[in-house]
């Protein structure tokens, strides 16, 4: 792709897969002193005090611009054996030369431009059970993947719709952790239903903030 891009002379940017290449780069950008980062654009909400800093990266027979995002890892994030002295990394290759754009303002490009599709596929592939096809006809794979579109769509919904701030943009794996797969009770008293949460459950108050906030939607019909 990349070899086709240069051929036509278009200008290319691409997030690179963490292989251990790329992050041996990372961690060499991440451990030079005299690495200059500098704030990201448009880095508000989860993003906020993103910074931005560059390399080459040594691809095939060509020389490429990597352009790394560094952002904080915050409470309750997902922890990943990737992350390194409380950072997260994200990495982008492209053919752009500096003199035509910095850094920060390429990455923000790039990010605005397929930083949501790409998140999507992302969560689809590594949450949601897209990247398999567990069955041998063609219909019966259809329908799992079908499932586990619909699966993106109600936990997209119910973030959006339901938790607190702080898992407004939290991955399905952490979702059915805490709102999904909760060991509960329910218990029948005076005709009516009573879940009842166990008292080690540490997200009981966003559990029944989201329940409330559910309950409160109108209903159509």
């Amino acid at each position: 792709m990349i070899d086709a891009a240069i051929s036509h002379n278009a200008a290319f940017s691409i997030t690179c897969v963490k292989n251990k290449k790329v992050r041996e780069t990372i961690y060499a950008l991440q451990a030079n002193p005299g690495t200059t980062w500098v704030p990201a654009l448009g880095a508000d909400g989860k993003l906020f005090g993103s910074e931005i800093a560059e390399t080459t990266y040594r691809f095939g027979e060509r020389t490429l611009r990597m352009i790394v995002r560094r952002q904080r890892v915050r409470a309750g994030d997902q922890l990943s054996f990737e992350d390194l002295d409380g950072w997260r990394f994200h990495a982008i290759v492209t053919n752009v030369a500096p003199v035509l754009c910095d850094a920060a303002s390429l990455e923000h490009h790039h990010r605005l431009r397929g930083g949501a599709p790409e998140e999507a596929i992302r969560q689809l592939k590594e949450d949601l059970g897209l990247c398999h096809a567990p069955l041998e006809n063609f219909s019966g794979n259809w329908c799992w993947w079908l499932a586990s579109a619909l699966s993106y769509n109600i936990a997209r919904w119910v973030r959006v719709l339901a938790p607190p701030e702080a898992f407004r943009t939290c991955r399905g794996k952490r979702l059915r952790l805490c709102f999904f797969n909760v060991a509960a009770r329910v218990t029948r008293s005076a005709r009516r239903l009573h879940l009842r949460l166990p008292r080690a459950y540490g997200y009981a108050n966003a559990f029944i903030t989201a329940i409330e906030r559910l309950r409160a939607l109108p209903a159509f019909a």
